[in-house]
């Protein structure tokens, strides 16, 4: 389906040996979500080179956190895909993927939630890809940080750590970054949350947000422009001041 973004919910037994590299127990299973898309720039051969892979899906309480198993298996009608399933504390955990044009809007909740502190997901990068957004700014802190003598980074996000919550700078934070694979996310919420590009594992980038519950569209698009306006629409367009503002006082 030509400009049409289709999430295939892939939900396997990872393999012993991968599951060591992930560093997750062998006795785990773990959920993962295929979202395909046209607009995605291909990371190889083969159908599945245009697309994201989601997968380390986990939510975290005082006791620790739990990965969400491939028992969470989801029935897909017309690219929708939607169940839940009883974890092992006894709570119901639900996972929502629903289509939004082009875009799809992923959904994590939990039955009790009260004692849920945050949840969290990753993201496959590839070796090249680069990321921008979440702040006006070269790197993450204090204003000065971006001054510092001899620093080298840039508009590239990948390498750095950035935490989504108010800090002593002029710059606005946003829980918006876009990818120079043709694709964006927007986290939707309030909640204090952490973005790591690639540092802790080179071939992922990791989303948490504090929180009893979880929302995330993921945009899909040609080019840079198309997921900034689409994301604008979504988090709220600028708008003009009436002509009055214009006029000498």
């Amino acid at each position: 389906m030509t400009g049409k973004l289709v999430a295939l919910l892939m939900l396997f037994w990872l393999l012993p040996t991968a599951l060591c590299e992930a560093g997750v127990p062998q006795s785990v299973s773990q959920t993962v979500l295929i979202l395909r898309s046209k607009s995605l720039t291909p990371l190889g051969p083969g159908p599945d080179s245009r697309s994201l892979k989601l997968d380390g899906l986990f939510y975290e309480t005082v006791h620790g956190r739990t990965s969400l198993p491939a028992q969470l298996t989801a029935k897909q009608k017309n690219n929708e895909l939607e169940n839940e399933v009883t974890m092992t504390d006894g709570r119901v955990v639900k996972l929502s993927l629903k289509p939004d044009g082009r875009n799809f809007i992923i959904r994590l909740s939990a039955q009790p939630d009260s004692d849920i502190i945050k949840w969290g997901l990753a993201v496959d990068a590839g070796p090249d890809e680069y990321y921008t957004g979440l702040m006006e700014r070269v790197v993450d802190g204090p204003q000065q940080a971006s001054w510092a003598s001899g620093i080298k980074a840039a508009m590239n996000l990948r390498g750095q750590k950035v935490d989504m919550i108010l800090k002593p700078t002029t710059s606005v934070y946003a829980p918006f970054y876009l990818s120079s694979r043709g694709y964006a996310t927007f986290v939707k919420g309030n909640w204090p949350g952490a973005y790591d590009f690639c540092v802790t594992d080179s071939q992922r980038v990791k989303i948490e947000f504090e929180g009893p519950s979880f929302e995330m569209k993921v945009y899909a698009a040609d080019d840079p422009a198309t997921l900034v306006r689409a994301h604008a629409m979504d988090a709220g367009p600028p708008f003009l001041p009436p002509k009055w503002m214009f006029t000498p006082a």
